[in-house]
């Protein structure tokens, strides 16, 4: 079997149920661990496109068809959106953009997963004790 066909078919089954897992249950704690290792991951699968396809095999994927160049301006599009959501967040926590937004452009999904692990923890830092709707239920003892 192909190895881009497990790896994206183990990447679907993992990282699924993690966000849903992550999102539903904000006893959980600090969750900048998640998008960290998803990060990792993806980086390490891109280290190995590189080897194989060179620095720039990604453009002939995204040039031609009609089919490639609207997947390439989709993931530019969710990116460019993800970017322009985060701006409030990131100057709430004090963390400038300028440098983020270079990662983002030089390594695409990896530097948005690093920045939302950064905004995380930054955030989890800065908040102290959890209260109100995502603070764990308190149980009474007698």
């Amino acid at each position: 079997m192909d190895l881009t066909v497990v790896v994206s078919a183990a990447a679907a089954v993992v990282a699924v149920p993690v966000f849903v897992v992550l999102t539903a249950r904000a006893s959980l704690g600090p969750r900048w661990w998640a998008p960290a290792v998803l990060a990792l991951g993806f980086a390490g699968w891109s280290a190995y496109a590189i080897a194989e396809g060179g620095p720039f095999g990604f453009v002939r994927e995204h040039v031609g068809a009609p089919w490639e160049t609207q997947i390439w301006m989709d993931l530019l599009l969710m990116g460019a959106t993800a970017w322009w959501l985060l701006q409030p967040r990131l100057r709430a926590a004090g963390i400038r953009p300028w440098p983020w937004l270079a990662a983002v452009l030089a390594t695409g999904s990896i530097g948005m997963l690093l920045l939302v692990a950064r905004l995380l923890l930054v955030e989890a830092r800065t908040r102290g004790p959890r209260t109100g709707e995502d603070a764990p239920a308190r149980v009474e003892s007698a």
